[in-house]
């Protein structure tokens, strides 16, 4: 089956609320980063025109990705700018990483 990565940067304020939500459809592997930047909407009200965001970054099956993304979206939408990104990247390849069954010499 076809595995996706779903990258969405959105508001901290968002990630307690998105975790419950992830969690209750069954979505169970999230990393979460706090990033800081800017895009369509800098902070220009600062000297420093980036503001913090998290990113969250989930791998999934290709059919989970639909709801996956409507549940971002219905959490993190405010109707105003600023609210994040959500992109979806295809993976070529997956592998976990597990520890070694063998000892090495």
């Amino acid at each position: 089956m076809e595995i996706k990565c779903v990258v969405a940067i959105v508001r901290s304020d968002v990630l307690e609320t998105l975790e419950r939500r992830l969690g209750a459809i069954h979505i169970h592997g999230v990393t979460v980063s706090r990033v800081k930047g800017f895009g369509g909407h800098p902070n220009l009200f600062s000297n420093d025109w980036t503001t913090e965001h998290i990113k969250i970054e989930i791998f999934t099956q290709e059919p989970n990705v639909d709801a996956l993304v409507k549940e971002i979206m219905d959490i993190t939408h405010t109707g105003a700018g600023g609210g994040g990104v959500i992109a979806v990247l295809p993976v070529e390849r997956f592998f976990r990483v597990s520890t070694l069954s063998k000892a090495i010499p």
